[in-house]
């Protein structure tokens, strides 16, 4: 019995260490730091603190601070606990919310504007193929955790310049297949962090002065098919940081004014229509940083080129055939296959290759992967083990059970310990019976006594 005696102790002991002093700690502590790198860490699964549901308006008025305090136990077992005032994020109707609301998508929703409920969790968000015609001031307010925003093949003719105002961590943005026509340089100036932006397929306004845009941490910039005819001096002024371009399916005669790319000075890759000889040429002596300019047709070499080798020594063909109805190359450039490729200028060439290969950074939020096309990948299923999810209620019910076993077997053990009442010699031990069948012996008697 001093067993149960011992084990009791023993999980009261368990029990006892397992819960530290309660200590009052004010409400919106544990809040992110904002000046920490981007991590899964900054996405806590709940909000602290006791908050309104999510709307166009509590998303512009300022948070107050709170002075109210709550009790936190720390268990050293790692116990999750939630608080019964923490208000699980929602999602928009006709929308999946995957990885925790960190990854929103709203695809093919027949939405016409953004919602407005979107979670404040949310890093990747998909708003392509909808009816959106307008961004509005307070669709993306306060969506401070946003990386990456896909607007693709919607209806949208205008941006509010104060659109993106709190998107400060902001890295991907992509608006093709729009309606758009003018965009002021600062419009997205806000997104400080802006590093890919995507205006392919519409119909844009070239500036005849200053910089298209006053972005000068901007890496990669595409506008294929915007209807641009020429390229003013100072289109690229304030882009200086681009690596990437791509102006391909632009119409400009074949001719093209090269001093626009003069700010370029870290351009690794260039995508462009088909340009006279000399303008090529002039690129080639112009860019000192790249490797290669891509055409519809074929790619130039400006290495070999400013090395010494003829113009058309210096053409790099398509390996596949070319398709059937596509025109020649221009007339000026005689098609010369050459036999062997052209070595590399410098390692641009292999960060070129790994900077395209590696275009959507997963940003350290998903831990599936997820492609370019916004679709969620599992991992495989061999690698997924089988896992049961236990929630708080079941967790304090166990406790309290293993608890109260703890209390019996303490009792069991004083009551087995030191005789209470006579229950320890009653239940804890018995007598042994005398037998019933016993014969006695004749008591001798001495011969002195008998009369």
């Amino acid at each position: 019995m001093h067993v149960y005696y011992k084990l009791g102790l023993l999980l009261i002991f368990l029990l006892s260490v397992s819960i530290s002093h309660t200590n009052a700690a004010p409400a919106g502590s544990e809040e992110a730091n904002p000046l920490e790198d981007y991590s899964d860490d900054d996405y806590s699964d709940t909000t602290t603190g006791e908050e309104s549901p999510e709307t166009a308006e509590n998303r512009l008025m300022p948070q107050s601070s709170s002075t109210s305090t709550t009790t936190t136990f720390r268990p050293i077992f790692n116990i999750p606990r939630r608080s019964n005032h923490v208000l699980e994020p929602s999602c928009p109707r006709n929308c999946l919310c995957l990885e925790d609301f960190k990854f929103v998508q709203c695809a093919n929703a027949h939405l016409t504007h953004v919602p407005l409920d979107l979670p404040k969790t949310a890093a990747i968000i998909d708003l392509s193929h909808n009816v959106i015609a307008e961004l509005r001031p307070e669709d993306f307010a306060n969506l401070s955790r946003a990386v990456e925003i896909n607007l693709n093949h919607n209806l949208i003719s205008s941006i509010d310049k104060d659109v993106f105002q709190g998107s400060e961590r902001l890295k991907r943005l992509r608006l093709a297949n729009n309606r758009l026509t003018k965009i002021d340089p600062n419009t997205f100036a806000a997104a400080k962090e802006l590093t890919l932006l995507d205006l392919s397929n519409n119909t844009i306004v070239q500036r005849l002065d200053g910089s298209f845009l006053n972005q000068p941490d901007l890496v990669e910039f595409s506008c294929v098919n915007c209807s641009w005819t020429e390229l003013p001096e100072q289109t690229f002024q304030n882009m200086s940081g681009l690596e990437v371009l791509r102006l391909n399916k632009n119409d400009f005669k074949q001719q093209i004014n090269t001093k626009a790319f003069s700010p370029l000075t870290k351009i690794i890759k260039l995508k462009l229509p088909e340009l006279e000889q000399q303008n090529i040429e002039e690129l080639c002596g112009l860019l000192t940083s790249i490797d290669t300019i891509s055409f519809l047709h074929f790619d130039i070499s400006c290495y070999e080129f400013v090395l010494g080798t003829p113009f058309n020594g210096s053409l790099i063909y398509p390996t596949e055939p070319p398709l059937k109805g596509t025109s020649e190359p221009p007339s000026t450039v005689k098609p010369v296959v050459t036999s062997t490729p052209a070595p590399p200028r410098s390692a641009n060439r292999n960060r070129a290759k790994m900077e395209n290969s590696t275009e959507l950074v997963k940003a350290g939020i998903l831990s599936s992967e997820t492609s370019t096309s916004g679709v969620s990948v599992e991992p495989p299923a061999e690698n997924q083990t089988n896992q049961v999810q236990i929630s708080q209620e079941a967790i304090n019910t166990l406790l309290i059970c293993i608890m109260v076993l703890a209390v019996i077997g303490i009792v069991i053990g004083l009551i087995c310990r030191q005789d209470i009442g006579g229950i320890k010699t009653k239940c804890c031990r018995t007598s042994k019976p005398e037998p019933k069948d016993q014969v006695h012996p004749t008591e001798e008697i001495p011969l002195n006594k008998l009369a």
